[in-house]
């Protein structure tokens, strides 16, 4: 009466978690968007970036988990799902960013330091309109001449570019500003999500810039002496606005700037959305502690991804249905009690897999696979001894009772070992391989579940109602029988 009672239990628990798994997929959200896809099956970009100082010294771990956590924060920001960002190594960062549809905007991103700094121009010289292949050479020049002007202190001086398209021509408009080697107020003046995308009095789309308290007096303190310097000097005060070495504009201070400043494109219409955008991002999740440069970058089409899914989708079920139907020819009720067994474990598993949420990778669906391979062999090493004790002429009863006991020892040790390599795996891989072992992780686990207690529950409730299984229900032949009845 107990053992009937307990087999109620748990077939009672797997009905309750087949009503939360079919809530997980079906009803709380869609079931096209339920199961998340990794980067090799739903396409996406790839990029290995490394990091180093701008001296040209070694960068800490320390300095690259917190450049990550910066870039993760930058992604979250373009609204990109399920970003996969981990440092590797001393020195580099791994960023694997499924189903984006503009990777070249998001490799741009994450790869810019974002050191903002302030300057005051000290001398300037500039080559309005130049055709775009004159470019380098026009900046060579601007540079030379630059470096001969009296404002140029080498060691305390440097030059720096201003490069935008020209209003008009198709030209690009090159100017060469000579600052100080250190930036007279840096990204620390600027307050918390202080760079906003908006638009000036004339309607040009613009990055407006938040200062600190402290910004706001250091900035009120360095305009105040440009002012003075520019009535001495009857030059205009020119402030350069640079990020990571780059001018991005050098508008004419005519009067005390405080805490407001704005970043403007030099161009009809202000920036472009995209960049200003971009500036908006990047600004507001902070400079990386260190320079990053992208050493490597793979890209995987959408279709390319559809088409790794459907093959591995294909191939894990025609898998599964050979299972199925291997146990079943081989065990007969048995093998039939095992696949429906099975059946719940597929319906558990992604259920499972929605709930977590676990990305689904191509490593991944092998994972599952090879679970659903531990729970057939768990079911086959049961049988067996099912069949061993039914030969020997033991009711169907006692022989189910006694083949779950002389197995479940083998099953376990089975198990520990495949758990001990998984947890192995994810400790020492990293992405795919990871997900390959958090799914074999699951799946094992919940293998032990349907395979062992769910077929024991549904085997013991059937010979609780009093269904006799025959030895050849049972996959035992009479063959066997007469040789095992021989041998005893």
């Amino acid at each position: 009466m107990g053992s009937t009672r307990n087999n109620l239990i748990i077939l009672g628990l797997v009905v309750v978690l087949l009503g939360v798994a079919a809530y997980l997929i079906f009803i709380r959200q869609p079931v096209t968007r339920s199961t998340q896809l990794g980067l090799d099956l739903q396409g996406g970009v790839s990029a290995q970036l490394r990091g180093s100082q701008t001296g040209g010294g070694n960068v800490t771990r320390e300095e690259m988990e917190q450049a990550s956590d910066l870039i993760r924060q930058r992604i979250d920001r373009l609204g990109v799902a399920e970003p996969d960002v981990r440092v590797q190594g001393t020195d580099q960062i791994v960023v694997q960013i499924p189903g984006v549809e503009n990777p070249d905007e998001v490799i741009d991103i994450i790869g810019r330091t974002a050191q903002l700094g302030f300057y005051q121009v000290l001398a300037t010289d500039g080559s309005p309109n130049t055709p775009p292949e004159e470019v380098p050479s026009v900046q060579r020049e601007l540079e030379e001449d630059l470096r001969d002007d009296q404002d140029f202190v080498p060691g305390e001086t440097k030059v720096m570019f201003e490069r935008s398209p020209a209003f008009q021509g198709g030209g690009t408009d090159v100017f060469g500003y000579v600052v100080r080697e250190q930036p007279d107020l840096t990204g620390e003046a600027l307050q918390q999500n202080g760079a906003n995308v908006s638009f000036d009095q004339n309607n040009e789309r613009v990055v407006s810039l938040q200062l600190t308290n402290e910004g706001g007096n250091q900035m009120e303190d360095l305009t105040q002496e440009m002012i003075n310097e520019a009535s001495v000097s009857g030059e205009p005060a020119l402030l350069a606005i640079a990020l990571d070495q780059d001018i991005q504009s050098a508008p004419e201070v005519n009067g005390i700037l405080s805490d407001q400043i704005q970043i403007s494109g030099g161009v009809p219409g202000g920036l472009p959305e995209d960049e200003a955008r971009q500036l908006e991002t990047v600004l507001n999740t902070g400079a990386l502690p260190v320079n990053m440069e992208i050493i490597s970058r793979t890209q995987v089409g959408p279709t390319l991804g559809l088409s790794s899914l459907r093959s591995g989708l294909i191939a894990s079920l025609v898998g599964f249905a050979l299972v199925l139907a291997l146990l079943v020819v081989i065990y007969r009720a048995l093998g039939a009690v095992a696949a429906l067994a099975l059946l719940v474990y597929a319906f558990l598993m992604w259920g499972i897999v929605v709930a977590v949420p676990v990305t689904m990778t191509l490593p991944g669906i092998a994972g599952i696979v090879l679970s659903i391979g531990v729970a057939a062999d768990a079911n086959v090493v049961i049988f067996e001894r099912i069949k061993e004790e039914v030969r020997r002429g033991r009711t169907s009863r006692a022989a189910i009772q006694a083949g779950y006991d002389r197995g479940f020892r083998a099953i376990l040790d089975g198990n520990i070992t495949t758990l001990i390599t998984a947890f192995i795996l994810f400790a020492l891989a990293t992405g795919s391989v990871r997900g390959f072992a958090v799914l074999l992780v699951i799946g094992v686990l919940l293998s032990v579940f349907t395979a062992v207690l769910v077929t024991r529950a549904l085997l013991g409730l059937l010979s609780a109602r009093g269904v006799q299984l025959s030895a050849g229900m049972m996959g035992v032949s009479k063959r066997g029988m007469s040789a095992e009845k021989a041998v005893g």
